[in-house]
């Protein structure tokens, strides 16, 4: 390998595994510093542009005619009409926003380009040793991402088709196949392993909008979870935790000064985009009804909007980052962990902890029963990371319940009920015809053959 390494700036719209780092631009970037590498790092392959669909998926959220305008559509409604009721041609309709696929794959050039020619870049040790942690565990995530949109659940069909694992940022002539599910979890496991053991040998960096050690070891506690390994996940959770400042205590913070979590709030460890909750979509009632009122987070999260019931999170109004892995996190992955090992007071402690950490007058619960506890500790999941890109996954990995949305364009039409069955084709998301024709090896998913969903 060269130690010079000219990356081209410009090719970060993906056409697909078959013209992986097809040239799209004659401008050029002369990379060959350790700090080169950073740089275009945080360029390239950081930032989460397009995820807001995956809230549209899940029961979080809903649709309030109150905010639709007289005899009008309602732009979004209508825009979005095909992942709100889960059509299988969702990618062909309605509002062209970012193709995930494409999205996350584009980002993976970045990231694959820096693995590529780190080793041989000049500068000091213990940067490049950063650099390539940022990689491994920005892949590690972004696959993590890919084979929980497009793969079936882990637990329910890990033989099954996940997506094209691509490791490298050399051109492919033909296409890439599909790895299984289990393969591309073998390599997400792997990438955050190595991703947290570089960050270890070194001083914890936090909020500078890049992965640390922390987040690294709560996105691998998730991973774990998802692949039912009780011990590695109640172990990288504790790693997690041993490794971070804290808990932010919600009860003695003013609602008045209250900002949605920032670098400000010791818990939070990555920051890595922005999200909005779509005009006229709102939380569900039966989120915002979960929420006692003594707890911080709805004060903190929602306001009354009117004189009406409904209540918006601060962050659907633009008002700061949805995007945040924090520590709060790890505490419920390491007591579902718990809970699923039955050990009952180890998993009671971590919910007391978070617990008295958002609801004032908090006072410590005792569920001897491990399927109630079970459960309490997935409602609480459920409160704390809502619009945090997690619901959707949850749901598939709980067994795939049957969910529904109510749907109108105009005010004045008559409210449509759309339903998710259980165990439905469609928790896992089909391709889009883009897609597959730009890699002629990809195989579509069932899903993509489904009926078009009607509305009763």
């Amino acid at each position: 390998m060269k130690n010079l390494i000219i990356i081209l700036v410009g090719i970060l719209i993906l056409s697909a595994c078959s013209d992986f780092l097809e040239e799209k631009s004659q401008d050029e970037v002369i990379v060959s510093t350790v700090a080169d590498y950073s740089q275009f790092l945080l360029g390239s392959a950081y930032g989460m542009p397009g995820y807001d669909v995956l809230y549209l998926l899940d029961d979080d959220v809903e649709l309030d005619e109150n905010l639709y305008y007289g005899d009008a559509n309602n732009a979004y409604a209508v825009d979005y009409f095909g992942y709100f009721t889960w059509q299988p041609d969702m990618w062909e309709r309605g509002m062209k926003i970012i193709d995930l696929y494409e999205n996350v794959y584009s980002q993976l050039k970045g990231v694959n380009a820096t693995l590529d020619g780190i080793d041989e870049a000049i500068g000091s040790e213990v940067e490049r040793e950063y650099v390539k942690a940022e990689a491994y565990g920005l892949r590690g995530f972004y696959y993590y991402l890919l084979v929980n949109l497009y793969g079936e659940p882990y637990h329910y069909n890990k033989t099954s088709l996940g997506v094209p694992l691509k490791l490298t940022a050399g051109l492919v002539e033909n296409g890439l196949v599909r790895n299984t599910v289990e393969e591309v979890y073998v390599q997400i496991v792997k990438d955050l392993k190595v991703s947290a053991e570089l960050f270890e040998k070194n001083p914890k960096r936090v909020g500078n909008y890049r992965l640390n050690v922390t987040s690294v070891y709560i996105l691998l506690s998730r991973v774990y979870l998802y692949m039912e390994q009780w011990e590695n996940a109640v172990k990288a959770a504790g790693r997690a935790i041993e490794t971070a400042e804290g808990l932010t205590n919600y009860t003695s913070i003013s609602s008045s000064t209250f900002y949605m979590p920032t670098y400000a709030h010791s818990e939070v460890e990555w920051r890595y985009g922005n999200g909005q909750l779509k005009y006229g979509y709102v939380p569900s009632q039966e989120l915002l009804s979960k929420y006692g009122d003594n707890d911080c987070r709805k004060k903190f999260w929602f306001n009354v909007g009117g004189k009406t019931t409904k209540k918006t999170p601060d962050y659907a109004e633009g008002m700061g980052p949805t995007n945040t892995l924090r520590i709060s996190e790890a505490y419920l992955n390491r007591a579902e962990a718990y809970a699923q090992m039955d050990k009952t007071n180890e998993a009671l402690a971590d919910l007391n902890d978070l617990r008295r950490c958002r609801i004032t007058g908090y006072e410590d619960i005792s569920i001897e029963n491990v399927t109630d506890l079970l459960d309490e500790v997935r409602w609480e999941r459920r409160l704390e990371l809502c619009y945090d890109e997690q619901r959707w996954f949850d749901l598939r990995r709980y067994g795939m319940p049957s969910i529904s949305h109510k749907y109108k364009a105009k005010k004045v039409d008559s409210w449509l009920m759309f339903t998710l069955k259980e165990k439905d084709p469609l928790y896992t998301i089909p391709f889009s015809t883009t897609m597959i024709m730009n890699n002629n090896r990809l195989e579509q998913n069932v899903s993509a053959y489904e009926p078009e969903r009607k509305g009763i």
